[in-house]
């Protein structure tokens, strides 16, 4: 066997080895998932918001790496671009709406619901914000915001994070692979839809 293809038999190990372990995480958390979907939805979106909160805090205690990590209040590119949610998190942020007496811009999630994840850059600049972004750059419901803007954490100039301005891929980020699996096994669980449409069906649906 040459060097060349010992490394690369290596590869192929780690790689397997890799992508068994994620596979393990991804079915325990969606058995997890699957087997609460049943429950009352806001608290059943806090109990994910916690179990990823307390990954992401372990996995970023143990990585050098995430002292990199760029993020921070007022830095809102990533508010500007299509995320998808759950219907759970739907509904814990349109409570957490009511009861920080934040008005939903309803016609705006009209217009947003109309535009899939690859057309989401056509709207007018100011069409593109999430409803939920301040005029300060922060979050209104930052404490129930979704699983998918917990687990984005980037390693660059935030400059690059403008999707308008920059191709997908241009901003490095910082991975808890725990954290995508758990948030992928919530989507596998519970459904998924882009945030606008969500919203639009839980703030229409009676309490």
């Amino acid at each position: 066997m040459t060097d060349s293809t010992r490394s690369s038999a290596k590869r192929q190990a780690r790689d397997e080895k890799k992508q068994a372990y994620l596979r393990a995480l991804f079915e325990r958390h969606a058995e997890r998932f699957r087997a609460a979907a049943s429950e009352d939805a806001p608290a059943l979106a806090r109990s994910a918001h916690s179990a990823i909160d307390e990954v992401l805090a372990r996995d970023r205690n143990r990585s050098a790496d995430s002292g990199e990590i760029r993020c921070r209040r007022g830095c809102a590119n990533c508010c500007h671009g299509p995320v998808e949610i759950w219907p759970q998190e739907a509904v814990l942020l349109t409570e957490a709406a009511r009861a920080a007496g934040v008005n939903v811009d309803k016609a705006r999630l009209e217009r947003q619901s109309r535009h899939a994840i690859d057309a989401w850059h056509g709207q007018p600049a100011a069409d593109r914000a999430c409803v939920f972004l301040g005029d300060d750059g922060a979050c209104k419901v930052y404490e129930s915001r979704p699983n998918a803007c917990r687990k984005l954490l980037v390693m660059a100039d935030p400059e690059l994070c403008d999707g308008a301005k920059h191709p997908p891929g241009s901003a490095a980020r910082w991975f808890s692979w725990e954290a995508e699996m758990l948030e992928a096994a919530a989507l596998e669980a519970f459904g998924r839809a882009l945030m606008p449409r969500a919203l639009l069906d839980a703030l229409n649906t009676p309490p």
